[in-house]
């Protein structure tokens, strides 16, 4: 009599050590590089631009304009990282944390920037002064360049003619600075 496969598998299976890892019973495997873990934020290196909520497909980003700075709910995170990649500050990053359970999905562990801490940055903010940039028209050549990264569309202007940036959409990324073959952008605070 010949023994069906499955049997054979699940008979030799029992004598076997698990192939799983028991934590939290053991210590858990080391992570391995590139590992994308939770989402670490640094709120004093966003400017604000919304790329990271742009480009988010879970909707875990959501922009605070009062402060023009973001929060993370983390317990909707898929961890594809796109919001690191797209950062032009490198205000995220993955880190090795991986321990992120919890039977509370509105847990202060997976919320950056909790309500507390956007009211104290928006008291704060009425103090600070806001960076922003302008075009110099005598080296603006008119090449469109920074009207096209601009992610807030905050520039505006013809080719070949000098652009424009709008300071009131400007958030101060300087993306527009690090495109400019010319140097035709300055900074100034506002």
């Amino acid at each position: 009599m010949k023994i069906p496969p499955t049997l054979s598998t699940v008979l030799s299976n029992l004598f076997r050590k698990p192939a799983t890892n028991m934590f939290p019973k053991t210590e858990p495997v080391p992570t391995p590089e590139g590992f994308r873990g939770k989402l670490i934020y640094y709120p004093d290196k966003c400017v604000g631009c919304k790329l990271c909520v742009t480009v988010c497909p879970a909707g875990v980003i959501e922009f605070i304009p009062e402060i023009k700075k973001v929060t993370f709910w983390l317990g909707r995170c898929v961890f594809c990282a796109q919001c690191v990649d797209v950062c032009p500050v490198n205000a995220l990053e993955m880190s090795k944390e991986f321990l992120l359970a919890t039977y509370d999905k509105y847990d202060d562990n997976l919320r950056w920037l909790k309500n507390e801490e956007i009211e104290e940055m928006i008291e704060a903010q009425k103090s600070k002064k806001v960076k922003k940039y302008r075009i110099i028209p005598d080296k603006c050549k008119g090449c469109t360049l920074c009207a096209r990264k601009c992610p807030q569309n905050a520039i505006t202007g013809a080719p070949g003619k000098v652009h424009k940036i709008d300071p009131n959409k400007c958030v101060g990324c300087g993306i527009c600075v690090s495109v400019c073959r010319f140097g035709a952008i300055e900074e100034y605070e506002e």
